[in-house]
């Protein structure tokens, strides 16, 4: 027996017809008619899709980890290819999953009382006013004639 992560999108429905577990006790039902072992289910619920499938823009998912013998695999897929009530599956093996990311750090709390902080907080309270001679006291960058006109001293004098 091997392990692998099993996702199924069904219609929805299933869950209106069934309740709300009815995804789930699906692929309950067609594992154990495969001889598997069910070893974890995570009913999402309804999703939308990433695109429309027969009309359809949402979708009820549930991802499950299963023990299967490698060679029921083939069923178990045929089986869910023919069920009109499923929209996408996907088999992969759990060996084959990318690892977990690890878990980040806390963030640290700032301190309250730093050298750092009255300095930002009083450049940060200057009124706009204050702030808009320094902006005109700079002198504005030379621009520069176009090619296509000639400047005042390239003109010949017309005398």
């Amino acid at each position: 027996m091997r392990e692998y992560e099993l996702t199924v999108v069904y219609n929805l429905t299933v869950a209106e017809a069934g309740g709300p577990a009815a995804a789930a006790d699906a692929v309950t039902q067609v594992i154990a008619a495969r001889g598997g072992n069910l070893l974890k289910v995570d009913h999402w619920g309804r999703r939308r899709l990433a695109y429309p499938i027969n009309g359809a823009i949402d979708g009820d998912y549930v991802v499950s980890r299963v023990e299967l013998d490698p060679t029921s695999i083939t069923a178990l897929e045929a089986a869910l290819r023919i069920d009109e009530r499923v929209y996408r599956h996907l088999v992969v093996r759990a060996d084959e999953l990318p690892a977990p990311p690890q878990p980040r750090e806390p963030r640290r709390p700032r301190p309250v009382e730093g050298s750092a902080e009255p300095a930002i907080s009083a450049a940060v309270a200057q009124p706009v006013e204050a702030a808009a001679p320094v902006a005109e006291a700079t002198p504005a960058p030379a621009t520069e004639t176009p090619a296509s006109e000639p400047a005042a001293s390239d003109a010949p004098a017309a005398e």
